[in-house]
């Protein structure tokens, strides 16, 4: 009996300890449990902190970016002002946390950072700019402008703060950096001729009257080619040899002027021919001789984006365009009987047809855009210019009534410039592609490789047909023009399919509008304008054919029959006093230009709250 009491009291301390033991055990895993989950919960708020201080900048940064944007569209005046509107601006951000929202306002100020914050149920979302760099607006007509923000949020005991260094820019010429070694930024419209595909130029009698640039090589085959300019290629200037440029005698004497090109063309480097006179420097005027520059980097070429943002432009600035028979207010093709008067059809919807007479000339003012194709010809006045969501098609001679000229030379040309502040101007805009004279004789044999190239799209002109491919996830066309555009069930409106490079009229509804398909008298020979296009630009200058103005597309496949000049429009320069008398009296879009960017974060970090 003693024995067994013995073991039963051996047995209950056991008991018991195992009972201690298990309850020190799940007391540990409780207490491990429980601060494991406070440590998650913690690190939880830590999370949501960093996620709602770094949403709350980027609503701030995405309001000025819509703020910009729309005060872009909205303003008529110079657009290197445009970054001005972001420096009083007042930005609003909401954060809400597990249901619980918070709101940060403030204005922003350059000078003094100016911010204000209301916290609910302990959560406080501050957004304030902490520095700001003076708006810089340089030569180039670019406008930058370097903000530094902070964000700080505090939930639940937890703070964390971040700072974001932006940049805002825009550049109103389509500028980019590394095509013009000694003068910085140099955009498309500082060319009298830029191709993103290779510079190919042969024939008799050539001459341009400007710089000329290419992304790829530039080959100017003979002697009989003259080049009042520089040349820039992103590869290699071939044939240099066989250039040939008039000297400071010749190109500054205004008879021989008049007798060869006209007094269309850009002054001399010292417009009254004394390099001694500093008064007399013209920025980009002609420097005599030529400068070959290879190797450079890529310049940008601007696309014709969505068309809606070129349509809601011309709205705004009240844009207008009108012959004999029509008027257009802003849009074309966006109400009911805007067409091209084709009966019967709806296909022509969105055409648009202008023809001006020299009594009775087209008039233009600010930005017109047609949903469709645009057929012209004849004599304008005004400043303008017309966007085509589709083809253009200059089907005669457009001819300014009052152009701008430069007199060689030239001994008041800041008095010339001012002048030329009124005189005409018109820009030709293809969202596709521009055709000049008869499209029926085009040789299609140019109209692909290898003369044409596959090059980068804007994923916009799918609805065109011109993304075919991607490459790098991003949207290329492969410069076939003789395949059927869209999706190759589009319609011409006497009901056959067509092609890139043939209208959406008729041949019969062409021959009306003044279309001449015998010989020499369907090529064109006067261009007052600068011809732009996404894609192509193809036709056959006749044999005494010039051009004032600029000459920019992505592929060309234009023939050349003898005398061709191309006259640099002296107002499209970043550099020059024209240009800057010009850009001052102009819609800030009246060409394309690379779009105003959100803001890009150059630097992100965390620091101490």
């Amino acid at each position: 009996m003693k024995t067994k009491k013995m073991n039963e009291g051996f047995v209950l301390t056991a008991v018991m300890m195992l009972i201690v033991i298990a309850s020190l055990v799940g007391g540990a895993f409780l207490v491990s449990a429980r601060n494991s989950y406070k440590t998650a919960e913690r690190w939880q708020v830590y999370d949501e902190c960093l996620l709602a201080a770094q949403y709350a900048l980027e609503k701030v940064n995405y309001d000025m970016y819509i703020t910009l944007k729309d005060h872009i569209y909205e303003t008529s005046g110079n657009s290197r002002d445009s970054l001005d509107i972001l420096a009083n601006q007042d930005f609003t951000v909401e954060v809400v946390i597990d249901g619980v929202e918070a709101s940060a306002s403030g204005g922003m100020s350059i000078a003094a950072s100016q911010a204000s914050s209301t916290g609910l149920d302990g959560v406080v979302a501050t957004v304030s700019v902490v520095s700001g760099d003076t708006e810089e607006v340089v030569a180039e007509n670019r406008s930058s402008l370097v903000l530094t923000c902070e964000s700080v949020v505090t939930l639940r005991g937890v703070t964390r703060r971040i700072r974001e260094k932006v940049t805002y820019d825009y550049n109103d010429d389509g500028s980019a950096s590394g095509s013009l070694p000694s003068s910085g930024d140099r955009g498309v419209y500082n060319y009298v001729f830029f191709i993103d595909n290779e510079g190919y130029f042969s024939g008799v009698n050539c001459d341009f009257n400007g710089d000329v640039g290419a992304n790829l090589d530039i080959d100017l085959k003979y002697s009989s080619i003259r080049l009042c300019g520089d040349a820039f290629a992103g590869g290699e200037c071939t044939s240099k040899k066989l250039y040939k440029s008039y000297d400071w005698d010749d190109y500054g004497d205004q008879s021989f002027a008049e007798l060869y090109f006209g007094d269309k063309v850009r002054p001399m480097l010292y417009t009254d021919g004394n390099s001694s006179n500093p008064d007399s420097y013209y920025e980009q005027g002609y420097a005599e001789g030529v400068n070959f520059y290879e190797d450079q980097e890529y310049l940008e070429l601007p696309f014709i984006g969505p068309l809606s943002d070129y349509e809601e432009y011309a709205v705004a600035i009240s844009g207008t365009a009108g012959d004999s028979s029509k008027t257009v207010a802003g849009v074309w093709g966006d109400d009911a009987g805007e067409d091209a008067g084709v009966d019967d059809t709806d296909v022509d919807d969105g055409c648009l047809v202008l023809v001006g007479t020299e009594a009775d000339p087209i008039d233009i003012s600010g930005v017109v855009v047609a949903q469709k194709d645009i057929y012209i010809r004849g004599y304008y006045t005004g400043q303008g210019t017309l966007y085509a969501g589709r083809n253009i098609y200059v089907v005669d001679d457009v001819i300014a009534v009052d152009a701008p000229t430069w007199p060689h030379p030239d001994s008041t040309p800041a008095a010339t410039a001012v002048e030329n502040k009124t005189k005409d101007f018109l820009g030709l805009c293809a969202k596709g592609s521009l055709i000049f004279g008869d499209y029926t004789t085009l040789d299609t044999s140019y109209l692909k490789s290898p003369h044409t190239d596959s090059h980068a799209t804007d994923v916009t002109d799918a609805a065109l047909g011109y993304v075919t491919h991607y490459v790098d996830g991003e949207p290329y066309f492969d410069g076939d023009y003789t395949q059927l555009d869209g999706n190759g069930s589009e319609l011409r409106t006497d009901n056959s399919s067509r092609h890139f490079f043939e209208p959406i009229l008729s041949d019969a509804d062409m021959d009306a509008i003044g279309v001449t398909h015998t010989g020499m008298d369907s090529w064109v020979g006067h261009f007052d304008c600068v011809l732009y296009a996404n894609h192509l630009i193809a036709g056959d200058f006749d044999p005494n054919s010039i051009l004032n103005g600029a000459f920019i597309c992505r592929d060309e496949a234009v023939k050349r029959h003898g005398n061709l000049a191309l006259n640099w429009d002296a107002r499209l320069g970043a550099l020059t006093m024209d240009g800057d008398q010009f850009y001052g009296g102009l819609p800030g879009m009246m060409l394309p230009a690379i779009q105003p960017l959100p803001s890009r974060t150059i630097q992100w970090a965390e620091v101490t709250p």
